[in-house]
């Protein structure tokens, strides 16, 4: 299908949801987050509009660890501050290699600002994986100014290779509709057909089920693959057993576990201590897993532990986490890294 999904971010006020809305074609559902559609150049996109507000800053990391690329919204309003800084590193410690940096409410900036704040970005994304980051000027009220990011959206390539992959849908939400649960969710990895069988999992959702119709962008089609958004309609299951964190996957493809040993390369700007009995959030897709560390050792920036899970999650090698500690004030940064379950 050559579908992508791509997050927009950036802080609050930075316009952002306002350009998603110029961007879109077709809206999803809304929660604290919502899901948009646009087709261009082939590509079928997903984009997510996430939260401005930074106090919990777990629905954005798992938008992350979901997302192919993202578009970066910055204003000369508030320029390069804390929020911007910390979003910077989160995505870079997600792994994010795609995507754009917008400069918006141009129409109400001078050039000397513009100017600026694209000198402060190009200096704050230096040796990250958004180095290569086009920085682009935008004009929300111009059609050729959307066009453009609608264009360089459609140039982020395709991974193929990840069709090949077991399937996974990670859950965002479900709703039932005549007699069925309909589960509404990205599929990163894989493909499905109609009667593809699957496990709704981590324990304690667990339950072998068959896929019995499925939907994109609301359209009945008989297959999906790695990238599309679907709604798959399933029997026997209520909505409410469906929760968001909850993901249906091919049966012996993944781990489910609640204990077990990590570590991580603490980025080198987190400066809080790390100590026996911290709790800490792991982020995995939309689980949001709370793990308290014991025997932790560290050696430079490298730390291992062994962690014990406030409930179970699932995941194989192919699925991004983070680890934040969403407890601190947002003055100080949140995240410390990406965690390696070993």
């Amino acid at each position: 299908m050559n579908s992508l999904t791509v997050s927009v971010i950036g802080p609050y006020r930075s316009g952002k949801s306002t350009l998603v809305n110029k961007l879109q074609q077709k809206k999803g559902a809304e929660e604290d987050v919502s899901f948009f559609f646009f087709k261009y150049g082939g590509k079928n996109v997903t984009l997510i509009d996430t939260p401005g507000d930074m106090d919990n800053p777990a629905v954005l990391a798992s938008v992350l660890t979901i997302s192919d690329a993202i578009i970066f919204c910055v204003s000369p309003e508030n320029g390069v501050n804390l929020q911007v800084g910390e979003q910077i590193i989160m995505a870079n410690a997600a792994g994010i290699k795609q995507g754009m940096i917008c400069i918006t409410k141009a129409d109400i900036s001078t050039a000397d600002e513009l100017a600026k704040l694209k000198n402060n970005l190009s200096a704050i994304i230096k040796n990250t994986n958004l180095e290569n980051f086009d920085i682009m000027v935008v004009d929300i009220n111009n059609d050729q100014s959307m066009a453009d990011i609608r264009a360089k959206v459609s140039t982020f390539p395709y991974d193929s290779g990840k069709i090949s992959n077991s399937f996974k849908i990670l859950i965002d939400h479900a709703f039932e509709s005549k007699g069925m649960s309909v589960a509404v969710g990205v599929m990163p990895t894989g493909k499905i057909g109609i009667h593809s069988e699957g496990m709704i999992v981590p324990d304690p959702f667990t339950k072998e089920i068959s896929i019995n119709s499925i939907q994109i962008n609301q359209e009945d089609v008989s297959s999906a693959e790695a990238g599309d958004r679907v709604g798959v309609a399933i029997k026997g299951v209520w909505p409410w057993d469906l929760p968001r964190g909850v993901e249906i996957r091919k049966k012996g493809t993944y781990k489910d576990i609640k204990e077990g040993e990590l570590s991580v390369d603490v980025i080198p700007l987190y400066k809080q201590e790390l100590k026996d009995d911290i709790k800490l959030n792991l982020i995995c897709n939309w689980q949001n897993v709370v793990l308290t560390l014991s025997s932790l050792k560290r050696d430079g920036n490298k730390v291992t532990a062994h962690f014990n899970a406030d409930k179970n999650f699932c995941f194989d090698q192919n699925d991004k986490m983070l680890l934040i500690n969403k407890d601190l004030p947002i003055r100080f940064l949140r995240v410390i890294g990406k965690p390696v379950i070993i």
